[in-house]
């Protein structure tokens, strides 16, 4: 029987090994009931970069950053001579403009930046309802005037009003309200509360619109609290966020009268964005500092665009990094730097200027590996999805296994398929780096989390998610992705989506 409406809980960073045990063993109750009411994932494979503004994107569209546009958390725009930067680093934040920061947030990230559908448009152009709490990709087919708190409106720079397109109701902490007209949820606001974009923001909301039993048909709620306090304590440091998660859903589900009651007519579905790596706790051995390592390099200014003589920007995603080549560097001396560093993991490029003679490259300290779509030559294998890729080199790169005609990683899960829907993003670096575990990158200006938590790598610890289906009849399948949940969504409430769940995602 298919569900009447759908709940999307979106925790972000929730990583699989600390919410699991917790779920299972009866910590977080009310995630268990869930569990028990249906099945829990533990192992969906997000995209790389695994790091939220891209992850995100992939949630709520159901494609890789190649088709959504959105290519991490940082990145340079060709069109706009700009690098899009969506961290909250408040150094380079305040080095932008807050104004720009927070136009790019509210407008570009769900406008130009934006190039595929979500599924708030996709629910809505079929003629059904939706809703937006707290979560940062939230275009739709309605306006919604932005209205900008005056501790904000204050600062130089910044938008006093701005419109944007968004679901039917559309709450974004005190940014914009409910639009709906009936009077706005009492939820926490304010600086302490970043502006209502916190989890008490979000939990108030949700339970208030369970209460007035005015969910629509599809609604989306976000959790950030997890990933900020991670990034300062640790993923099993930051448990007792989950637990307020979990609070918040049982204050939900008794203000619709019950779990049983509430499962009767929604569908439930809880997933994170990524997971999370612990960093050592030594900054020396911990940090690589990327603007010391390419010293030698005539280096853009981190948030600025190009200057004549630059000939490297590096674009920091965490335990990621993005470098695009200018003027008289090459990708080969970029890369030959990147690989005298032993911290760094993996060094990854692309070559080839059409699909068919298209080549991903993979480089670190186990050796080189190329792989392939179209054309002939090197080993045979397909991935869990049925894509079919070509490769030679060194498979100790990946942790490469094969068996019975099938490529897999234990260590870099469906690794060709997230690296391709990377690189073949029109903004994508020239060159990909990312950490080994227990690093992470900085430039000058950046904040590490040193003995805390990060993510943006393609490593199995950033790049995994649980997931939970309860209060409807399907079954999950045994691999599992993050661009499925779109699908999953759709199907639950009886729609066509454009993909099926566990289809190949990737288009030349």
């Amino acid at each position: 029987m298919v569900a009447v409406k759908v709940l999307l809980v979106v925790i972000d960073a929730a990583s699989p090994r600390v919410f699991c045990p917790a779920v299972q063993t009866g910590r977080l109750k009310n995630f268990k009931l869930l569990a028990e009411a249906g099945e829990m994932h533990q192992e969906s494979v997000s995209i790389f970069p695994s790091i939220t503004p891209a992850a995100t994107s992939s949630i709520i569209t159901g494609c890789y950053p190649s088709q959504h546009g959105i290519v991490g958390a940082s990145w340079y725009d060709e069109r706009s001579d700009q690098v899009a930067y969506y961290g909250d680093d408040f150094w380079v934040v305040a080095a932008r403009g807050f104004g720009a920061f927070l136009r790019d947030f509210l407008v570009h990230l769900n406008g130009d930046r934006l190039t595929a559908p979500t599924l708030f448009e996709s629910v809505e152009g079929a003629g059904r309802e939706a809703a937006c709490f707290n979560f940062l990709v939230y275009r739709g087919l309605k306006p919604h005037r932005v209205n900008i708190p005056w501790l904000l409106a204050v600062l130089p720079g910044t938008p006093l009003t701005e419109t944007v397109l968004g679901p039917t109701t559309l709450c974004l902490g005190d940014f914009v309200s409910d639009g709906r007209g009936h009077a706005p949820s009492p939820k926490p606001h304010g600086a302490l509360h970043r502006f209502g974009m916190d989890d008490a923001g979000t939990g108030s909301m949700l339970c208030q619109a369970a209460a007035e039993g005015t969910l629509p048909d599809f609604t989306v709620a976000y959790f950030a609290d997890n990933d900020y306090r991670s990034h300062e304590v640790g993923p099993f440091g930051a448990l007792p966020v989950l637990d307020r998660v979990d609070a918040a859903l049982g204050a939900t589900f008794e203000a619709a009268g019950g779990i049983e009651r509430f499962l009767s007519e929604t569908c439930v579905i809880v997933t994170s964005d990524h997971g999370h790596c612990d960093i050592l706790e030594d900054a020396d051995a911990a940090v690589i500092h990327l603007d010391n390592l390419y010293s030698d390099f005539a280096q853009a200014t981190l948030g600025k665009p190009w200057n004549a003589r630059d000939q490297i920007m590096i674009c920091p995603n965490m335990r990621a990094a993005q470098l695009y080549v200018h003027g008289t560097a090459s990708v080969a001396q970029v890369v030959q730097t990147a690989l005298k560093e032993p911290r760094i993991d993996l060094v990854i490029w692309r070559g080839g200027e059409t699909p068919a003679t298209r080549r991903y490259h993979v480089s670190g300290p186990r050796g080189t590996l190329a792989f392939w779509r179209h054309g002939g030559g090197g080993r045979e294998g397909r991935d869990a999805q049925g894509t079919a890729w070509r490769w030679d080199g060194d498979p100790a790169v990946l942790r490469l296994e094969t068996s019975d005609g099938l490529v897999h990683s234990a260590d870099y899960p469906n690794p060709f398929e997230r690296i391709a829907g990377a690189l073949d993003a029109d903004a994508a670096g020239d060159v990909w780096l990312t950490a080994q575990p227990g690093c992470e990158f900085e430039v000058r200006g950046g904040q590490p989390h040193v003995g805390a938590g990060s993510h943006g790598a393609l490593h199995t610890l950033d790049s995994l998610s649980p997931v939970i289906v309860a209060g409807a009849s399907m079954r999950l399948p045994r691999t599992l992705r993050s661009i499925d949940l779109a699908a999953l969504c759709m199907r639950a409430l009886g729609l066509t989506s454009r993909r099926e769940i566990g289809a190949p995602a990737l288009r030349d």
